[in-house]
């Protein structure tokens, strides 16, 4: 073989190994393209119908005010209109059992409350979904209680209140047994290590009704249907940590009673929903609760938001731990409910 021969064959080699390289390259893109698209595919979320907003009460209430003050600001954000559907019932466990059942594609979230997935699971004895199975999607806001009492009370101060409960028997309505409204008043009860008796009525305005009517002597209200009535009870505190931006009536902690009685309202998914659907509806709903438009809403109805924000994450973790919080103060008072 000749010298020429020999750089041919050689050439013609080198034209094949290059040839393979630039094959194998492309396959190699390709295959790292696909992979990807995969990738992003899974880590990506957007909505192509309606999100349905399961409510567990009935229309006119603070949480289906909120949650309808929520989804005229979501639509535009979402890309898909976010729809109420108001499914009243059994302490709102009929919507959290259809919501816990519904299909985890990120199509149906509950409008929860503490009542529905912290204090239920501690007080019923049969219940037809687990609470801390739930995802925790974003908060919304947070119930107010506030400590009145009826107009013609003998106590005007919060240390005439505790001494008038240590020297007679007072009595204290709530919207039933099991309510935030008992359990709250319940937590009231053990700092001040008073005897209170409890007068349980079918709804929250029939209850603060028997108060303004002087029927009954005190309650834990929420301040959403306190405040337009400020003139007409005894106001002692609020129940929680924080002033509530609405009213100048200061905390029970500021007077040496410490109770943290606010109830929390924000949305849940159904267990095993993507994370990304999880994520694309906490960012938008985050947004427009941090509006502050939408803070003056909820402060007008009588909610106050959540300070600092939470992250998706934060707030799954809060709607778990408030299960067990609200459970010890049940558990210490004796609220059971078998059904």
């Amino acid at each position: 073989m000749n010298s020429t021969e020999t750089r041919d064959d050689m050439n013609r080699s080198t034209r094949r190994r290059l040839g393979l390289v630039g094959v194998l390259g492309l396959a190699l893109g390709a295959l790292t393209l696909g992979l990807s698209s995969s990738v992003l595919a899974q880590n990506a979320w957007s909505p192509n119908k309606p999100i349905r907003m399961v409510i567990p009460y009935p229309p006119g209430g603070a949480t289906d005010v909120a949650a309808r003050a929520l989804v005229m600001k979501l639509g535009d954000a979402l890309g898909q209109p976010m729809v109420p559907d108001n499914k009243a019932g059994a302490n709102g466990m009929i919507a959290s059992e259809l919501v816990f059942n519904a299909p985890a594609d990120g199509y149906t979230v509950l409008m929860a409350t503490a009542d529905t997935n912290s204090i239920n699971p501690n007080v019923f004895s049969k219940m037809s979904y687990v609470a801390r199975d739930f995802r925790g999607v974003a908060p919304v806001a947070k119930v107010n209680f506030m400590l009145v009492a009826r107009p013609g009370l003998k106590a005007n101060t919060l240390s005439e209140l505790v001494a008038l409960a240590k020297g007679s028997e007072l009595t204290y309505a709530s919207w039933g047994v099991g309510s935030t409204s008992q359990v709250a008043m319940e937590m009231f009860k053990a700092k001040a290590d008073v005897k209170i008796l409890h007068v349980p009525y079918q709804g929250a305005a029939p209850a603060f009704q028997a108060i303004m009517a002087g029927q009954v002597d005190v309650m834990m209200a929420p301040a959403s249907i306190v405040i337009p009535a400020l003139s007409k009870v005894k106001a002692f505190g609020i129940a929680s940590p924080q002033r509530f931006a609405g009213t100048t009536v200061p905390t029970l902690t500021e007077q040496g009673y410490a109770v943290d009685a606010d109830a929390w309202v924000g949305l849940l998914a159904p267990p095993k929903t993507p994370q990304a659907a999880i994520d694309h509806i906490y960012k938008q709903v985050n947004a427009v609760t941090a509006d502050p438009e939408m803070k003056k809403r909820l402060q007008d109805i009588g909610l106050s938001s959540f300070s600092p924000a939470m992250t998706q994450e934060q707030f799954h973790n809060y709607m778990v731990a408030e299960i067990d919080r609200w459970g010890q103060v049940i558990r210490n008072a004796g609220i059971r409910l078998d059904n």
